[in-house]
């Protein structure tokens, strides 16, 4: 009798224990199931938080390509700016400089048209008071049947301005036409006709035809 009771304490005694172990199983698994979901749920966070760092990296190495050629074009857009504006300074420069040398030769044109019209004045009482004058000798006409030939003396030269003052008027000569300038026979230089009037022209030494100084009473033959 005893004993039945004995092994019926163990045994309730193992079904309880059973019964306590069955039901802490099931929670250590309901534990662990819930660890692999919240372990599956953390992965699945990383790989996003992982691609979204990926995608941000992307875009911040794009926009500091942009960012540095946006630079460049910034430093290119100011060294141009630096060289138009320096080029304009220079341009300025010029630009007033031919100024100057504008208003310098209008002075000076102004001059040789004053003094042309008192050569024109002064020619005719001169001329017969003293055709041995130097400067105001008449013209000379060389007969050539070949080629007539019509000549004339430097009355004045210019040296400053490069041009001559000859007593050739728009009877002998035309603007824009070339006449030769001699000494004793020998070529000193050519001319470029660019102003005539009645009795007088100026004419502009050509460089690559000038060999020696031209001066006052020099012979101008224009053919």
């Amino acid at each position: 009798m005893h004993t039945r009771i004995l092994i019926g304490v163990v045994i309730g005694t193992l079904v309880v224990t059973a019964g306590a172990e069955h039901v802490g199983h099931r929670a250590l698994w309901k534990r662990y199931q819930e660890a692999i979901a919240s372990r599956q749920q953390l992965t699945l966070q990383f790989g996003e938080m992982l691609a979204t760092h990926e995608q941000i990296k992307r875009q911040l190495s794009r926009e500091q390509n942009h960012s540095q050629q946006l630079t460049q074009a910034l430093t290119d857009a100011q060294a141009k700016l630096e060289d138009v504006s320096s080029r304009l300074a220079q341009q300025g420069k010029t630009v007033r400089e031919l100024q100057i040398r504008l208003a310098s030769v209008h002075e000076q044109m102004d001059q040789l048209q004053g003094e042309l019209a008192m050569t024109l004045e002064a020619k005719p009482s001169t001329a017969s008071a003293d055709r041995t004058a130097p400067v105001q000798l008449e013209r000379i006409v060389v007969t050539d049947p070949a080629a007539p030939t019509l000549q004339g003396r430097v009355i004045s030269v210019h040296r400053d301005w490069n041009f001559v003052v000859v007593d050739l008027g728009w009877n002998a000569v035309k603007i824009g036409e070339t006449v030769s300038i001699f000494r004793n026979d020998q070529l000193l230089a050519k001319a470029r006709i660019d102003r005539v009037q009645e009795g007088v022209c100026a004419a502009t030494v050509l460089p690559e035809w000038q060999s020696a100084e031209i001066q006052a009473n020099d012979l101008v033959r224009a053919l």
